[in-house]
């Protein structure tokens, strides 16, 4: 298909193709954009529209096709902002203090894992944050899975300790 070919058809079917779809859309702007999106990706595979017989129903199906991808992005976007406004609703009845206390304590845990010593603390990441098996800490830091369970043991004990301070 020639550039001249392509000005042609869409020269001729512009109108008619967003008529039809302002008339599934209710909305010229995006009836107009769904065209012109039917027009750019006729010409990205000009190659294989070359041969076809019947570019009309193509182009009408298409746009069709558009119009309905539109409708459905509008109705996911229209969920998203219910959703929002529901989040929105619900965030503003939590308890910002509770929500504080949480975020504290998290951030007290990271604290106090920080402050293990270097084995314990690496033992315990891989075990409980990275979620390996004490056999799979055992063969990747070459150690045996009776040294993983204890520094595991250390670990455990250590943050409790810390976490039953009052700091």
């Amino acid at each position: 298909m020639t550039k001249q070919d392509f000005k042609q058809l869409f020269e001729q079917y512009y109108n008619p193709l967003c008529n039809f779809a302002n008339s599934i859309l209710y909305d010229s702007t995006k009836a107009e954009d769904a065209v012109q999106d039917v027009f750019v990706k006729m010409w990205q595979k000009k190659e294989s529209i070359e041969g076809m017989e019947n570019l009309k129903s193509y182009l009408f199906r298409a746009t069709r096709n558009k119009c309905i991808e539109y409708l459905r992005k509008l109705k996911l976007d229209q969920r998203l902002s219910e959703e929002n406004a529901r989040r929105i609703e619900v965030s503003s009845s939590i308890n910002t203090d509770d929500e504080a206390d949480k975020y504290l304590l998290k951030e007290k845990l990271f604290k106090s894992i920080r402050q293990l010593p270097p084995k314990c603390r690496n033992v315990f990441t891989l075990s409980k944050i990275n979620g390996l098996t004490y056999n799979e800490i055992a063969e990747e830091l070459d150690i045996s899975p009776k040294t993983v369970e204890n520094q595991m043991g250390r670990a455990l004990r250590l943050l409790r300790e810390m976490m039953n301070t009052k700091n």
